[in-house]
């Protein structure tokens, strides 16, 4: 069987992204749980594009009665990406509160400052 372009461009692809997500992981910008999670998706990636019975394992394994294993992997895509627009709202409104009390403290120092003067 000789690979499809599709096949060798999605490999390639995500090998790439694997070699992100592990220098990431080296140079501490990344935490071994993200790490773990993204190694989970490229990894299973690779899996679908060369071994396709997989989505079909996949969706008799959740229930999901489809002909088309493609539709598996786009209700999993969804959900991962919901799951990720979480995670970064959540994050961003971490940060504003944050950034928040940091401004409060600067302020505080500085009348503190210029109450001295």
């Amino acid at each position: 069987m000789t690979p499809s372009a599709l096949q060798l461009f999605a490999t390639a692809f995500a090998l790439f992204a694997l070699s992100r997500v592990f220098l990431r992981l080296k140079e501490h910008q990344l935490m071994i749980r993200e790490a773990m999670f993204w190694g989970i998706i490229w990894i299973g990636m690779i899996t679908i594009v060369w071994v396709p019975a997989t989505a079909n394992l996949i969706s008799l394994t959740l229930g999901i009665g489809t002909s088309k294993p493609i539709d598996t992997i786009i209700y999993i895509g969804m959900v991962l990406l919901f799951y990720l627009v979480y995670r970064m709202h959540a994050k961003h409104e971490k940060l504003q509160h944050e950034f928040t009390r940091l401004v409060r403290l600067v302020s505080i120092k500085e009348s503190e400052r210029a109450k001295r003067r």
